[in-house]
């Protein structure tokens, strides 16, 4: 369990989070919601301890663990696509390493009846037996199966991870850590460089996903199909919604009503003092009065009706050129039914 506790964090004077809290359970699986700058982005990286609140901390046990990917990640590594994923799975090779060390010191030694050859054979069971707990067995067919479900073909397994674009790598870099099976996973716009294959079968992957999940993405139907709670975050505050995606649509537009409804009520009531201060602000026998509305109408805090997210992708294409060739020329044409 990961808890933010009355995080706070500012920026030239602008809060980016103010007093935030926040419990992440075992296999909550969340949609991180926000206006573009509102700090989604912000937030995964305090998680991941890349930069540091100003006020507040961030609680976990000593052996929790958290896979991040970011959006945008520089990787340079001389490892094939599949060492590289299968760094994910770090605690096993670094069993089979210890297990291969032992086997051999136990291959040069002749006094099997002594204390230490004894402890040697005990530690190798012991380390096998841990190996085959932890699915050692099964590591090539886990990465594998992975790096498929992400859309790598079984040619590409062995070739350099620097002969791969950017996108791809991204791809290694989720294998790697799915392979990985942290606490708790971190995505920022994982599906960018996700082909529709590649993008249902992580959909999938992360419903099932046995940890909890945190996520932030454009694709609206991806949100809604792997997560079971929505944060939103607006001004430096989070909002926190125990329900999938499409019902905190509806709950918003239903708090977005009731906001508009209490801003029109408050504004009728403000305009009504205004009036009755135009009206009499010159009359000397109503001044305590009219002092008494202005003051009224300074001390009201106006309620604010949350912006409705209308973010999406547009494309503008300028008016094509004439072109320069002939497209087509038709002289004489006739044409004839029986």
């Amino acid at each position: 369990m990961l808890h933010l506790n009355n995080i706070s964090l500012h920026f030239a004077g602008h809060y980016i989070f103010d007093d935030v809290s926040i419990t992440i359970n075992p296999n909550d699986k969340i949609a991180l919601i926000g206006r573009n700058g509102a700090g989604k982005t912000t937030l995964l990286r305090l998680i991941t301890k890349q930069i540091q609140s100003d006020e507040g901390q961030i609680i976990q046990p000593n052996d929790y663990s958290i896979g991040y990917l970011p959006q945008e990640l520089k990787i340079n590594s001389d490892k094939t696509v599949f060492d590289e994923a299968a760094l994910g799975l770090s605690d096993i090779l670094s069993l089979e390493k210890k297990i291969n060390k032992i086997s051999e010191e136990l291959q040069k030694r002749v006094d099997y009846e002594s204390t230490e050859y004894l402890q040697l054979t005990k530690k190798l069971s012991d380390c096998n037996e841990r190996f085959h707990l932890l699915g050692g067995n099964k590591l090539e067919s886990d990465v594998e199966k992975t790096l498929l479900g992400l859309g790598f073909s079984r040619d590409e397994f062995y070739r350099n991870m620097n002969t791969f674009s950017g996108g791809w790598q991204m791809r290694a870099e989720l294998a790697k850590i799915l392979l990985n099976s942290p606490d708790c996973i971190l995505l920022d716009e994982p599906t960018i460089h996700l082909d529709l294959d590649s993008l249902l079968w992580l959909e999938k992957y992360l419903k099932n996903y046995n940890g909890a999940l945190l996520l932030v993405s454009h694709d609206k139907n991806f949100i809604e199909n792997v997560t079971n709670r929505t944060i939103e975050i607006i001004a430096g505050k989070v909002y926190d919604y125990r329900c999938k995606y499409s019902k905190f649509v509806e709950l918003r537009e239903e708090q977005r009503k009731t906001q508009l409804s209490a801003q029109k009520n408050q504004q009728k009531q403000i305009d009504q003092y205004e009036r009755f201060i135009e009206r009499f602000k010159s009359k000397a026998t109503l001044a305590s009065r009219v002092q008494s509305k202005m003051k009224l109408v300074e001390k009201i805090e106006r309620i604010q009706v949350d912006e409705e997210d209308a973010s999406a992708i547009r494309f503008r294409f300028p008016e094509p050129p004439p072109t320069g060739r002939l497209v087509l020329e038709a002289k004489g044409i006739s044409k004839s039914f029986d």
